[in-house]
């Protein structure tokens, strides 16, 4: 940038480059001055351009490097080297319009222009303002790219550089601060404007991705046409053209249309049959027939034998109306011809409609494509029309026809479910591996195991059988189950296991454990009760309060006698005198927190339910007499599975030395 406030280029130091003789250059050399060349923002673009192009056809010469290069792309560099000393002259102010404020500017629009030629693909872009009804246009940037060595169509190279001219606008637009109203994108090519306003999904990949891309970035409503004649960037792409470095010309001004009301641009031409016909040729091969076939909507249809009657119908309806019958209704019961031939049209439809460029190429007489998945399978199309795997047996006696040749239906389709089901419903939901063994000796279906595993999976009957519960998520702990550095029994849970039966004297009679089990360290105290009443349960809280101390909450079911014995307790507390204080006392802080379970809700109370059936099993342990014991062994026994229950460790214990 000079004092003018404007982008310059320097052409000097070529002689360091070249030498005195600079006509008949290396290799090496012209990559160097083509390199020399830093514009990043393209305003010498369609002059920079030219000698890449240069630099390609050198290298399609297969020169070497310290080569002098051969005589055809020596002609093309001697005029670049003529022009590329004029580059000196090129003046670039850095303010796109430094007379107007923005305040004056009534409307700002961006303009890209698109153009593409065997040699090259070039995108241009201008910005437009509007003040006082006089519109004028700068130019922003440029990009070009050499076409690749590989050939490729015209129009697929204009669509190279519609997307080249879509990235350019995304950039400007993200780099730029000011607000632009409208954006407009030109191009030369029908064909390209075509596809965009088509369904990308009709052509052939290397189409539909970049449409698609296009579409991602820009509005098929900001496309437009231009003659090539007003094309800016048609400057970049043909040699016939020197490059200007006039600060007037077009290239730095922008054509002269935008100068003009949006009235007196260039309107869309109507498509001639050469450009219908290159856009035709990227349209993918959709074979016809399977819509002819395809007579019933198999989405309709849950089961295989329902679809087949169904089609089989629809053929002998077919045939009436055709007066290829008696004409008369018939009445009689569905053939085997019948049945075979809906078979085949089902085998048909499917084909067509996932293979459609295999099924008309093999109807053509053509071998399938290269990049086929079915190309290995050496497919071909039998008497009805139905797409079979080939192979080198197909001349042997003693295997069925459908063996040696069997049907090829796609993974995914609606019509190889519904005859997956059918097989596996006939084996009676079991043994897939029978499934997959008798399918094989009929069809061929890609990863066949995995399209039948997916069938049971999907089943109905199956997933009713296997279904299995699932168990809820445990909730959170409670507080006092989590409590830490506090004694033992200070939260206790507390319920009645028995009855069991001892002998007194020569009488049978009952007798009940009330367990006390402490909800955080999850030791377990017996006490033995005489009966069920509200008086029992009050004796055995006593014994336990005086041997483990008052507990601050007592948790409990909604038994009568805990309820009684609650209730008991407190009213007894208020009757107590001096004699009684210190147990009244105990008993105030013991019976405050008495918190009962919701009724008819076991489950809530599970540390002290899985209590109860720990000591029965240790009380069944220490005593498998049949006979009735005593009080006193009774009572022996209940104490020794409390010490039994409270030495169990409360975590695994590791063996190895390893585990520690």
């Amino acid at each position: 940038m000079d004092s003018k406030d404007a982008f310059t280029f320097n052409s000097q130091g070529l002689e360091e480059v070249l030498g005195a003789d600079w006509a008949i250059p290396t290799k090496r050399q012209v990559l160097r001055i083509v390199m020399k060349l830093y514009d990043p923002l393209g305003f010498i673009a369609h002059f920079v351009v030219q000698g890449k192009i240069l630099m390609q056809e050198i290298w399609r010469t297969g020169t070497n490097w310290d080569e002098p290069i051969a005589e055809q792309p020596r002609e093309l560099w001697t005029r670049w080297m003529e022009q590329y000393q004029q580059i000196n002259e090129v003046n670039v102010p850095r303010c796109f319009f430094k007379d107007f404020s923005p305040q004056q500017v009534s409307d700002i629009q961006i303009h890209v222009f698109t153009d593409a030629s065997v040699s090259a693909c070039a995108c241009v872009a201008y910005l437009r303002i509007t003040v006082d009804g006089e519109s004028q246009c700068s130019l922003i940037a440029a990009k070009t790219k050499v076409a690749p060595l590989r050939a490729l169509s015209i129009p697929r190279l204009e669509l190279q550089a519609a997307m080249m001219g879509s990235r350019l606008l995304q950039n400007i637009c993200s780099a730029l601060t000011i607000n632009i109203h409208r954006r407009f994108l030109w191009s030369d090519s029908a064909t390209v404007l075509a596809w965009l306003r088509s369904d990308s999904r009709r052509y052939h990949q290397f189409v539909s991705i970049r449409v698609g891309e296009i579409l991602s970035l820009t509005s098929v409503d900001e496309w437009r046409y231009v003659p090539s004649r007003e094309n800016v960037a048609d400057d970049a792409t043909k040699w016939n053209r020197g490059p200007s470095f006039d600060p007037d010309c077009r290239w730095y001004q922008g054509p002269a249309f935008l100068h003009d009301p949006e009235s007196q641009w260039p309107a869309e031409r109507p498509g001639n049959t050469v450009e219908a016909d290159a856009a035709a040729e990227e349209i993918r091969l959709v074979s016809v027939h399977h819509t002819a076939e395809e007579v019933v909507d198999v989405q309709r249809f849950s089961n295989w034998n329902r679809l087949l009657r169904a089609t089989a119908y629809v053929h002998r309806a077919v045939a009436a109306w055709k007066h290829l019958t008696s004409g008369t209704r018939s009445l009689k019961i569905l053939s085997q011809s019948e049945f075979a031939k809906a078979e085949e049209t089902l085998w048909r439809q499917a084909q067509a409609q996932e293979y459609p460029e295999e099924v008309q190429l093999l109807r053509e007489g053509q071998s399938v494509a290269k990049v086929s998945p079915i190309r290995a399978l050496s497919p071909f199309l039998d008497e009805k029309g139905v797409l079979r795997v080939g192979g080198r047996i197909g001349q042997a006696p003693s295997i069925p026809y459908e063996a040696k040749h069997p049907v090829v239906l796609p993974r995914s389709h609606r019509i190889t479910y519904l005859v997956v089901l059918s097989f596996h419903q006939r084996f009676l939901h079991a043994n897939t591996e029978t499934v997959c063994n008798e399918l094989r000796q009929r069809f061929h279906i890609p990863r066949m195991r995995t399209v039948v595993r997916s069938v049971c999976r999907s089943c109905q009957y199956c997933k009713i059988r296997k279904a299995a519960p699932v168990p809820p998520m445990m909730g959170p702990l409670p507080k006092v189950r989590l409590t830490p550095f506090i004694r033992p029994f200070t939260y206790v849970g507390v319920d009645y296991l028995g009855h069991f039966e001892v002998k007194v004297g020569r009488s049978i009679v009952k007798r009940w454990i009330c367990l006390f089990t402490c909800l955080t360290v999850r030791a377990v105290h017996l006490e033995l009760a005489h009966s069920l009443s509200t008086k029992s349960c009050v004796m055995a809280f006593r014994r336990f309060v005086n041997r483990r101390g008052a507990p601050l909450e007592v948790f409990s079911d909604n038994g009568t006698n805990f309820v009684g014995a609650s209730r008991q307790l407190t009213e007894e507390i208020q009757r107590t005198k001096t004699i009684n204080e210190d147990c009244a006392a105990t008993f105030t802080n013991a019976c405050t927190q008495w918190h009962f379970n919701v009724p008819a809700a076991p489950h809530m109370g599970g540390p002290w339910e899985r209590m109860v059936k720990s000591v029965k099993v240790a009380m069944a342990a220490i005593s498998d007499s049949p006979h009735h014991p005593s009080d006193e062994v009774f009572e022996t026994i209940m104490l020794e599975a409390e010490g039994i229950v409270n030495s169990r460790p409360l975590t695994y214990v590791p063996l190895e030395a390893a585990d520690h």
